[in-house]
């Protein structure tokens, strides 16, 4: 993809949450332009409500997007980034 700043090629990261404190490694890569894929299957039902809610406002703060993909897994996708459902 070409961007004013040169060629920006998308990367994805795969982030693994059980607690609310690893959910700013989602947050660190996307403020890195990554593609996160967030897996919440070893979560508390509990606990994995409060990170889908603290990374939808990250998300939504970095001009980004979250999307549901899974039962228990999510894609956050960064600003500039489409994501199309087929």
């Amino acid at each position: 993809m070409e961007t004013p700043f040169g060629v920006w090629l998308p990367q994805v990261t795969i982030v693994r949450c059980r607690r609310l404190e690893e959910a700013q490694l989602a947050v660190e890569a996307v403020r890195s332009r990554h593609c996160v894929v967030l897996q919440l299957e070893d979560a508390d039902p509990a606990e994995a409500q409060r990170i889908v809610d603290f990374l939808c406002g990250a998300s939504s703060a970095l001009d980004g997007s979250m999307d549901r993909i899974g039962d228990a897994t999510f894609l956050i996708a960064p600003m500039g980034v489409n994501v199309r459902q087929g």
